[in-house]
């Protein structure tokens, strides 16, 4: 009979150390989950002042909207995750699309992407395209707000293709710098690609350069 007892006891006391194991070893899991759940909350915080110092370290500020709500309603502003860039959309009545990327860092660059199904020739045909980039750009000015002198920029695309059709040694071609504008500051535009999208539709891409700031 004792010796039942005594086997009882054993079990019980068993049991109690088990329990009481059982239970630290979750406070020990506990403590390392959220050790590690501070650690991760700790390297996101640690993450945010660099993008700040990003944004601090650059000559310009943060985008903001250059298109005229007013004159194009039908129009997109997405500021990007780098909290300087952006980019903003406008969609003509006629289905053609302007894609503005406003950038730059140590200039301000914006960077006017035309998709349009108003003309059709060969993209070699650069003197054709340079010339409906200055059309394209005279027809949107209206509706933009620009810190630049805009018509100073089409004015000198203009005098550069013109000369480009007078001097036969002179060959137009993508990524020249066409200055404009007379401040300290240097501004210049180049004219980066014409590609063609669908067999409709044409892209015309051009850049608006102020800097170094």
């Amino acid at each position: 009979m004792k010796n039942r007892i005594l086997i009882i006891l054993l079990n019980i006391i068993l049991v109690s150390c088990n329990s009481t194991q059982t239970k630290q070893q979750d406070k020990e899991k506990k403590g390392i989950s959220d050790s590690i759940t501070n650690q991760q909350t700790q390297s996101v915080e640690e993450t945010r002042p660099a993008e700040n110092n990003r944004q601090d370290d650059c000559a310009r500020g943060q985008a903001t909207p250059i298109v005229k709500k007013e004159i194009y309603p039908n129009t997109t502003f997405v500021l990007q995750p780098d909290s300087i860039s952006a980019v903003e959309t406008i969609t003509f009545e006629n289905n053609d699309n302007l894609i503005i990327y406003n950038r730059g860092c140590e200039y301000y660059v914006l960077t006017f992407l035309f998709q349009t199904s108003r003309f059709q020739e060969d993209i070699d045909n650069l003197q054709f395209w340079y010339s409906k980039a200055i059309l394209l750009l005279s027809d949107t000015k209206k509706g933009l707000d620009t810190p630049f002198d805009l018509d100073k920029g089409i004015e000198n695309i203009g005098k550069y293709v013109d000369n480009a059709s007078k001097d036969n040694d002179k060959i137009l071609k993508p990524g020249v710098q066409i200055d404009f504008g007379e401040d300290e500051i240097r501004s210049f535009v180049t004219i980066d690609k014409v590609e063609k999208i669908t067999d409709k539709k044409y892209a015309i891409e051009l850049s608006f350069s102020i800097g170094p700031l």
